[in-house]
């Protein structure tokens, strides 16, 4: 089963939220003029892909889990994640299993992310780091493929110590989803990484332009590999504990 992921890079121009109930555009009407953007653009590019991929016509109802990760209120549709970064929102989507996103933007990371980043990171991250051309970089992906898969559990940053990779073997840790797989990429600009549990064999990507509508941008997959040297793909092993 494929997972969907598309990205959307949005300009300061009025939303068309036809898909929206207005009881969620209504929720979001405290919020500061920047978090409600990105709360309506997050929730515009899912309902599009909602209605691109399975016809419907209006976002269905979004509730929360304990631990504050976002999900459709109907357990039997798919599971979903939202990122944002800069003026990027990401939505990666999936019919079975559980998703996780996380996008960030190169040079643009605060202190005290590279300082728990330092803490929590294994020896093998910190070799593989100091073998790349860039350091930053390679720090920043490495981070966002942490941030993924920690997003699926919904643990955030308090599950760090769950969680260890190891990016010369392709392989990595995590105590509390054993079996994710993660795909992740990076530009000059960005770095994405996309988990599942189970497995993620086949990543469809998509962007997406308002006038336009979604556009299929490729396909992620061991039948069409991608020839970015950047990307990595990292598969969970069974917790020893």
């Amino acid at each position: 089963m494929a997972c969907h992921f598309a990205r959307w890079s949005t300009t300061p121009t009025q939303l068309n939220t036809q898909r929206l109930s207005t009881e969620l555009i209504a929720s979001s009407a405290t919020f500061s003029t920047k978090r409600r953007q990105r709360f309506l653009q997050g929730r515009i590019l899912l309902a599009e892909m909602m209605f691109y991929l399975y016809g419907l016509a209006k976002l269905p109802p979004i509730a929360t889990t304990p631990t504050g990760r976002p999900c459709f209120a109907d357990h039997h549709l798919p599971d979903f994640s939202l990122a944002y970064a800069g003026n990027t929102v990401g939505v990666l989507l999936s019919n079975e299993g559980k998703v996780g996103l996380d996008i960030e933007v190169m040079r643009a990371r605060v202190a005290n992310q590279q300082k728990m980043q330092y803490q929590f990171q294994s020896a093998s991250e910190t070799a593989w780091i100091g073998m790349q051309d860039d350091r930053l970089e390679a720090e920043t992906q490495l981070w966002s493929i942490r941030q993924s898969v920690l997003k699926i559990s919904g643990l955030g940053n308090s599950g760090q110590a769950t969680l260890s990779l190891r990016p010369f073997s392709g392989q990595l840790r995590s105590s509390v989803t054993p079996k994710v797989q993660v795909m992740s990429d990076a530009d000059e600009y960005q770095s994405w990484s996309c988990a599942r549990e189970p497995q993620l064999e086949r990543l469809m990507c998509w962007h997406y332009e308002p006038r336009s509508g979604l556009e299929r941008k490729g396909e992620i997959s061991a039948r069409s590999p991608t020839d970015s040297l950047r990307f990595i793909k990292l598969s969970g092993l069974p917790d020893l504990r």
